[in-house]
């Protein structure tokens, strides 16, 4: 099964794993989607990235987040155009 692109929860966990190495601790709903399509991997440690979860990463392919879900984010989120709530009309 072939994932096309992640959510921008899910990058900031596969980022968090690359970043700090295997981790008991992630969210069951990133955990299931990442396992499912094999870009994390658990082990004795915990869960950790795998080399298709590396490849994804490097990838960039990021579902934007919706202007509701930025609205109601508590986590700081890139300032990219498909990102962006609002923009300066010209």
């Amino acid at each position: 099964m072939t994932c096309h692109s992640i959510t921008v929860e899910e990058h900031a966990v596969l980022r968090e794993l690359e970043a700090n190495g295997p981790s008991r601790t992630l969210n069951a709903r990133c955990r299931g989607r990442l396992a499912l399509y094999r870009l994390i991997d658990e082990g004795p440690r915990g869960w950790a990235i795998t080399a298709t979860g590396r490849r994804m990463l490097l990838s960039g392919r990021v579902e934007p987040l919706t202007p509701q879900e930025l609205i109601f984010s508590l986590t700081p989120v890139l300032a990219t155009a498909q990102n962006m709530a609002w923009a300066d009309a010209d």
